[in-house]
């Protein structure tokens, strides 16, 4: 009987791990099939995700609505397509969503279709390249998305970006010669890693190449509805001796409690006491400032004067932009927990 009950309960144990490596294996399973895919930031990179983003595009994408007003569309995979394969990147600068598929078969979205509620989309085509098959999708606003995959299909949701963030910061790229602007992107690049917080979006304007009109500007910041505008830009005045961190603000236009002038105080004193530098203070834009024709609450922030060599090498130092833009986070960071939160 004991030789009996050993036999029975190392089946038992037997069955008990065989049913654990099961569940295991369909858990992973699962999960991979419903993994959430991440979405990179197109903000200051478009393209990023392919080879090329042109105009024209070597195929058309069919559109099927079916689904219409639930804000999902489904986009079909090839079989064996992983999240990994998947790089999404959200191109709000000109209303694009781009996907990047690292493994598809040839020709394979010749033959499928997209379908669900593709009244946000305004044209959709595709190209083959080296690194994969890239979608490229011409949405009629700006958009935030969640995506999912389903097995054989990656869900996309179509999503208002108030609606998932309490926060939407445009920051812009002020005007200014070849190295100002330049010196200003490199700042800028840095700031996202050093604002990571789920209810403040940033969305940037002036990282290009080309760079917009303040016509477009003004109109992005209108398309997004965004709570507040912040210029980012750095001077070369003639007088060296005028250096250090200046804010700038429109003072025709006044709101209580957080208006122009509280915003740019705040954007000023966080970027002095991050970089180690010194306030020249506060000074009203001019006539020809973009600050002039916001209704939001706008403020402007001159990290230095490029004039001044001991501060034109500072801009150079990674070290030191790492700080300026730890002070642009921190003063958005300050204007969410005081104003927004």
């Amino acid at each position: 009987m004991d030789e009996l009950g050993g036999k029975f309960n190392r089946r038992l144990t037997l069955l008990w791990w065989s049913f654990l490596f099961a569940a295991s294996m369909y858990l992973m399973i699962y999960t991979a099939e419903h993994k959430t895919i991440v979405i990179a930031d197109g903000s200051y990179e478009q393209g990023a995700v392919g080879e090329s983003v042109n105009s024209e595009w070597e195929h058309h994408l069919e559109l099927e609505n079916t689904q219409e007003g639930t804000g999902v569309f489904l986009i079909p995979l090839a079989k064996n397509t992983k999240a990994e394969d998947i790089v999404i990147e959200n191109g709000y600068a000109d209303k694009s969503l781009h996907i990047l598929l690292k493994s598809s078969e040839d020709g394979f979205y010749g033959e499928h279709s997209v379908q669900g509620d593709v009244g946000t989309i305004r044209s959709a085509g595709w190209e083959e390249q080296r690194r994969g098959v890239l979608l490229k999708f011409q949405m009629d606003d700006v958009y935030e998305y969640r995506t999912s995959m389903d097995q054989n299909m990656l869900r996309v949701e179509v999503c208002d970006p108030h609606s998932l963030y309490r926060l939407l910061v445009v920051v812009n790229v002020a005007d200014g010669n070849a190295v100002e602007t330049e010196t200003v992107r490199e700042v800028l690049r840095l700031l996202p890693a050093q604002l990571d917080h789920d209810n403040i979006r940033l969305y940037f304007i002036g990282m290009e190449d080309e760079a917009p009109t303040a016509e477009e500007r003004l109109s992005f910041v209108e398309e997004v509805n965004a709570d507040v505008f912040l210029t980012v830009g750095i001077a070369s005045r003639e007088d060296a001796g005028q250096y250090g961190v200046c804010g700038r603000y429109n003072e025709s236009y006044f709101i209580p409690e957080f208006g122009n002038v509280e915003f740019a105080d705040i954007v000023t004193r966080n970027v002095t006491i991050a970089s180690g530098n010194r306030a020249i203070g506060l000074e009203s834009a001019g006539e020809d400032s973009i600050l002039q024709k916001m209704r939001i609450p706008a403020a402007g922030v001159e990290l230095g004067n490029l004039n001044n060599e001991q501060e034109s090498e500072l801009l150079l130092q990674e070290g030191y932009r790492e700080k300026l833009a730890r002070g642009i986070a921190e003063a958005i960071r300050e204007v969410y927990t005081v104003y927004y939160e």
